[in-house]
């Protein structure tokens, strides 16, 4: 199974913010490669400028770094952007993640904002949805 992780997730493990527990293990099953996990540079990205004003610069960087050991990262591209623009998914970054995930051949998207998602051409699993397609 690969599964593109939605930025919320990795925020989530870096803040430990309420209800991080769920994806810490989703992390933690990309460790294992129970999953294939991908993140889209655009995440890398807006972890970096999110975490910016709530971690130490070397902190963030090591645990960038340490996460980029857990997933592939995959780019975006313009075809994904221009696909965003004509779907019906109302956030645009949403909607870019979508398509990244569509080309990257991604299975599931795991996020904290799964009605963001509805309209999404890859179907979106809040964290602890994904855990327990591994309980059944």
């Amino acid at each position: 199974m690969k599964i593109l992780l939605d930025t919320n997730i990795v925020v989530d493990v870096l803040s430990r913010r309420g209800g991080y527990e769920e994806s810490l293990q989703v992390l933690r099953y990309c460790e294992m490669r129970k999953v294939e996990g991908i993140a889209s540079t655009a995440t890398i990205m807006d972890v970096m400028y999110i975490m910016r004003k709530h971690m130490d610069a070397g902190k963030m960087r090591d645990a960038v770094r340490t996460f980029l050991t857990l997933v592939d990262v995959v780019e975006i591209r313009e075809s994904d952007i221009l696909a965003a623009l004509d779907s019906e998914m109302s956030d645009f970054e949403d909607a870019v993640q979508a398509f990244c995930s569509k080309r990257n051949r991604a299975d599931y998207i795991v996020t904290r904002n799964k009605k963001d998602f509805t309209y999404s051409p890859v179907p979106a699993l809040l964290p602890g949805e994904m855990l327990s397609l591994f309980e059944e």
